[in-house]
Formats: structure tokens, C-alpha cells, sequence
């Protein structure tokens, strides 16, 4: 099936417009030449928010209308995924290159928007982005929220899905796979969204947008060829953050954990935080891999102390 990115631009609008909001959108051109597409809504001190794999920016959008009162929301469609241009000098197949590539995002996008730093709020791959920033340009991020699971932790479990799709030629196959609302719940369900597909905290309009992602985007392809983190063997340890990366974090940390997030649950939490010199470990209670989804309430309201009083 041909990509329509107006298509998925009206299954985004449909969600937007569940929450009464047209954000303001506008794109920043990154030093590499290639454009990355913001939307943003709210006032106040600023808050980067950098999305997991094969999604959008727009994935935060509960959470983003939970706090624009307090806080302005800047929603980053990373390279390659959503409506941004691809990624710059892709693929990127070297756990060196995809690091060099997730450290200097944020900056540039703090650069293009002419903000000297900022709170970064991310989840599972956005958190190997929003930490390898952190770590190599701890001037330019104030703090730092993850809400799950976050790419260059260990897993507890790599699913089986991510390794079977890890050899190139079946790569190539799911990217050409039309994507069915039934394939999109139970691939969501594989990842650990299992709770928010069966309570209905992932809804219709949700899944409509996540469908629209893959069918009418390059987001998958770009993800799926820019990523060489799990193979069929398991992670790649080359991704894993050291302990002497994250010993430079001095930084307020807060980690919103599900308890039931299939990648790590409160084991992995409490090992990745011991490693944090100035860290808040916030267990969120029958959550998944996108705990903000499943209690929007608890995430919102932690967000909101942690970014106002945190030192």
C-alpha cells in the first residue's frame, strides 16, 4: 500500500481534537539539512518530550493536555518517524553511529527552538535519546522524566516478535505488511500494552492514529533500519548505558516505572536507579510499558512536583 501521510495527519487530528486542542506546529532544521516537525501546546518552563519506537510525537498527547497549564509541551517527531524528514545519512546499522545520532537531537532541537536547555520527558527508545543527550551535553538538560522501560537498560525479556524481526529479510517483510487494527493490538499487546489494549485506556481513536502511523508513514521502515538493539540472540550490549555514563547525570532523574512493563518491570527500575546519582524511582501500579496511559492521573500529578520543586 502506497504511504498517504495526509492520512495519518487526519487520524492525528481526530486525536487532537478528542482533547478540545489544535496544537501550534512548526519545524526546526537540524544541522545535518533535514527538518523535524514539532507540535506544542501550553505556557511555561519548557519540556522536550521524545517518543518511543514506531510511534509520533503525538503518542503524548494525554499527558501533554493532563500539564499545559503548567508547563509548555514541545512534542518531537524524531527523525524518521511521523511527518519529520528521515533520518539524516541513514541507515544507521553502528551502535556508534545510532549513539552519535541520539546524542546531538536534543541539542539541536533546543538550538532551532533558541532554548539553552530544558526538561526532557521520554520513554523506551526515546530514553536511549533522551539520556545519550543527557550524558554527552549535561548543560543543555535540566532534568529528566522517563515514563517505562527505556532502550540501553537491560530487559528483563526481549519479546519474541522483536527477535523474529530482527534478520533483515523479515524486516522487509513486516514493513510491507498491511497493518489491520487486530495486528496493531496484538503487536501493542507484545511490547507491553497488554492492560491498556484490554481496559480501553488505548482506544479507538488511539489505535486508529497507531495503525495510521504504520500504514501511512515511514516511521516503521525508518525504526526497523536505523536500530540494530535486539537481535535474534537478545539485546546488543554495544547500546547498554556503563555505569560511568550514568554516574554523569547529576541531573533531578524521575523514573515512572509500570510494574507490569514486560521490557523491565521493578527489578530492572530499581537496578537502573541505583545507578543514578540524583534519582526519584516512582513505581506506577498495574501500568504497563506506557504508564501514562494506564494512570494518566499519577503520571501527570508526579510530573508536575518533580519539574516544579526538584533540585
Amino acid at each position: 500500500m502506497p504511504r498517504d501521510p495526509s492520512r495519518f495527519a487526519v487520524a492525528e487530528r481526530a486525536l487532537w481534537s478528542k482533547y478540545g486542542i489544535t496544537p501550534t506546529e512548526h519545524r526546526v532544521t537540524l544541522p545535518a539539512g533535514n527538518d523535524v516537525r514539532l507540535q506544542e501546546i501550553g505556557d511555561g518552563p519548557p519540556i522536550v518530550f521524545i517518543h518511543g519506537a514506531a510511534v509520533a510525537g503525538s503518542s503524548w498527547i494525554a499527558l501533554a493536555d493532563a500539564i499545559k497549564d503548567d508547563f509548555r509541551c514541545i512534542l518531537v517527531d524524531r527523525p524518521g518517524c511521523g511527518l519529520s524528514d528521515p533520518v539524516p545519512h541513514g541507515p544507521l546499522r553502528s551502535p556508534a553511529d545510532f549513539k552519535r545520532f541520539a546524542e546531538e537531537l536534543t541539542p539541536a532541537i533546543l538550538d532551532g527552538l533558541g532554548l539553552d536547555a530544558a526538561t526532557i520527558a521520554c520513554t523506551s527508545m526515546g530514553g536511549f535519546f533522551g539520556f545519550r543527550s543527557a550524558i554527552a551535553h549535561p548543560h543543555r538538560v535540566t532534568k529528566i522524566v522517563e515514563y517505562s522501560w527505556a532502550m540501553g537498560t537491560p530487559m528483563a525479556k526481549v519479546p519474541m516478535l522483536m527477535r523474529l524481526g530482527s534478520p533483515a529479510p523479515m524486516k522487509a517483510m513486516m514493513v510491507r505488511m498491511p497493518i489491520s487494527a487486530s495486528a496493531a493490538k496484538m503487536m501493542l499487546k507484545q511490547v507491553g500494552m497488554k492492560r491498556a489494549i484490554e481496559s480501553g485506556t488505548f482506544d479507538d481513536d488511539m489505535l486508529a492514529w497507531f495503525v495510521a502511523v504504520m500504514q501511512h508513514t515511514n516511521t516503521f521502515k525508518s525504526e526497523t533500519d536505523n536500530n540494530t538493539f535486539v537481535s535474534l540472540k537478545g539485546e546488543n550490549p554495544e547500546y547498554l548505558f556503563s555505569r560511568a555514563e550514568l554516574d554523569r547525570l547529576r541531573m533531578p532523574v524521575l523514573l515512572l516505572w509500570g510494574d507490569e512493563d514486560i521490557n523491565g518491570g521493578v527489578r530492572e527500575a530499581e537496578a537502573f536507579a541505583a545507578n543514578l546519582p540524583n534519582v526519584t524511582l516512582a513505581i506506577v501500579e498495574r501500568a504497563g510499558h506506557a504508564p501514562w496511559i494506564d494512570n494518566i492521573e499519577f503520571c501527570a500529578a508526579r510530573t508536575r512536583e518533580f519539574v516544579r520543586n526538584s533540585r
